[in-house]
């Protein structure tokens, strides 16, 4: 299915018996924090699996996910995923690692929103972007947010986002522009992410 830029695919509270992989493009999870303004939590891109969740669990999705870009999304069902996996034992253990693998994600990122440095927590959002991104042969990566959307998804302010990405550009990690960050040096911002 096609989504396109701007538009939004499912609202929180709201059910479906679908999750989706990203064929291509770019998509957002938010909420609505108590004072109205909008969370970014995630950006999920091509090769990305989202809104399993709630869907096995049968509850209300968990977030509001609309399109950064146009994008193009394959659904699937929990039956017709539960079907095949009956036959393919494989494909019923991919998706167990799957969730593992967000949950340690998610683990990760809770600790440094929690504690982390500024430069910490971009370097979590970024390297976690520059890490799904599948352009091969580049080590650039062109990520599509304004410091406004980082400072949400971040729980920084503005100004911080921006003290911190100069900081980082005069590392030669990146180059900051209006309307988006340019991850000049991928393996090393991958790099931080995973030092741990």
């Amino acid at each position: 299915m096609k989504l396109l830029e701007g538009h939004m695919l499912y609202q929180r509270g709201s059910r479906s018996d679908h999750f989706y992989r990203v064929h291509s493009g770019f998509v957002a999870a938010t909420v609505n924090r108590a004072d109205g303004a909008s969370l970014l939590l995630e950006i999920f891109g091509p090769g990305a699996i989202f809104g399993e969740g709630p869907t096995f669990a049968g509850t209300p999705r968990t977030a509001t996910i609309t399109a950064l870009t146009d994008a193009e999304l394959v659904g699937y069902t929990r039956d017709c995923l539960a079907a095949s996996a009956e036959s393919n034992h494989r494909l019923a253990l991919s998706l167990i690692e799957l969730l593992g693998a967000k949950n340690h994600v998610l683990v990760n990122k809770l600790a440094r929103f929690a504690s982390g440095t500024p430069f910490d927590r971009l370097v979590g959002l970024l390297g976690r972007i520059a890490a799904t991104d599948r352009s091969p042969g580049q080590d650039a990566v062109v990520v599509s947010l304004t410091h406004e959307q980082i400072a949400s998804m971040s729980g920084l302010s503005r100004v911080t986002v921006t003290r911190t990405l100069k900081a980082m550009a005069a590392e030669g990690l990146l180059s900051t522009h209006p309307s988006h960050v340019r991850i000049l040096d991928r393996a090393a911002i991958i790099a931080l992410l995973n030092r741990d």
